[in-house]
């Protein structure tokens, strides 16, 4: 079986499995297909999957430290400043290796911006968003390979 067909199969069964189990414990699968599409777009493998987790994580604490910031201190005409230096800092520390795919982190930066200044207050559901997010980002590598397993001969 070529690649691709393999892939569409683990894919297509292992997102069904996601929906049912994220759905079912309260989690975002939405947010998993985000994870899942940065693991992709990163190029795979165990160093794509460290990177999209590291840069995502790293973009949703930026956006939440910014959120935060404004909520506290009452500056909420300021929010537009804070996330700009959220996001400047999302784009710099993609010096580092380990945080250098930058549409993980600006995927995560949406996913917990999303929820706006009062948002990050919700503690629980943005522990379930990050997980969402990792998890999402774990399943990929898991299809990933399980496509490549399908592909090989007996």
């Amino acid at each position: 079986m070529d690649m691709l067909t393999a892939l569409a199969i683990s894919v297509g069964v292992l997102v069904a499995v996601w929906v049912k189990v994220t759905t079912m414990v309260g989690m975002f699968w939405y947010v998993g297909v985000l994870g899942w599409a940065c693991f992709a777009a990163a190029g795979g493998k165990m160093n794509g999957l460290k990177k999209v987790i590291a840069a995502g994580v790293a973009g949703m604490f930026w956006v939440g430290a910014g959120e935060f910031l404004v909520l506290t201190t009452g500056a909420l005409n300021l929010e537009w400043v804070a996330l700009g230096v959220a996001m400047f800092i999302i784009v710099i520390e993609a010096k580092w290796s380990l945080l250098s795919f930058l549409p993980a982190g600006l995927c995560g930066a949406a996913v917990i911006g999303a929820g706006g200044p009062v948002g990050i207050f919700d503690a629980p559901t943005n522990v379930k968003l990050a997980i969402s997010f990792v998890l999402g980002a774990v399943v990929g590598y898991i299809a990933e390979w399980a496509g490549g397993m399908l592909t090989k001969k007996a």
